[in-house]
């Protein structure tokens, strides 16, 4: 019995070792509510019938950041997933915008608090394919889109901007993508940290109950 007992604890070790090995190579996941920036022009002679008007769309939604846990002050993305609702401009309200695949990208120069918090960095080539499907149309990239910038925390601090401003061709699915045609030329794209709704929230009504709480004490005070 003694023997069946020494096992056991000796096996409840090993699992318990591997736990803490385990979540020490971790990978490192964490969400951000953003707001996307990008600009379209549609080509000359484009097969949708566009206007060569550019267009400054805006869109707002949330990415999942995977990075790999395994160097203090480099650490590699494993992967980005989430999309975004388009909002402006009028006419393409509705729209879903994000990326389809990820591609690459490092989180480098990282300072820590610590705690072993990440407190600051900087994201060098984040790379992933981008889409957007509107009335029942699909304009996808087939170049991955690098985003550069730097943080201040993960998730990222309020106002933190990832950005690329080179051009980028975009292209409508007509499913086959050696001749799906080119339609929109893509530029001055932004990925800005902003609070999530339910912050904003609070934050109104925190407001509203401070304006209040002012009338209240100036009614007692008449």
């Amino acid at each position: 019995m003694k023997r069946k007992f020494i096992s056991f604890l000796f096996a409840l070790v090993v699992a318990w070792l591997s736990v803490l090995d385990s979540t020490a190579n971790a990978d490192l996941v964490f969400t951000n509510e953003l707001r996307a920036n990008f600009t379209f022009t549609p080509v000359e002679g484009n097969v949708l019938g566009l206007p060569t008007d550019a267009l400054n769309f805006t869109a707002l939604g949330a990415l999942t950041f995977n990075l790999s846990d395994l160097d203090p002050t480099t650490m590699a993305f494993t992967n980005v997933t989430g999309g975004f609702t388009v909002t402006g401009p009028a006419g393409f309200e509705g729209a879903q915008l994000g990326p389809f695949q990820f591609d690459s990208g490092e989180l480098q120069n990282i300072v820590r608090d610590g705690g072993n918090n990440i407190i600051s960095g900087d994201v060098v080539d984040l790379r992933m394919f981008w889409e957007m499907e509107f009335a029942g149309l699909r304009l996808y990239t087939k170049d991955s889109l690098p985003f550069n910038g730097s943080i201040t925390g993960t998730p990222f601090g309020l106002g933190d901007v990832l950005s690329g401003p080179l051009e980028f061709n975009v292209f409508l699915d007509m499913g086959n993508a050696a001749t799906d045609p080119l339609v929109v030329i893509g530029k001055n794209r932004f990925l800005t940290a902003v609070p999530e709704p339910g912050s904003v929230i609070l934050l109104l009504l925190g407001g509203f109950g401070a304006t209040g709480f002012r009338r209240y004490w100036a009614r007692l005070h008449q």
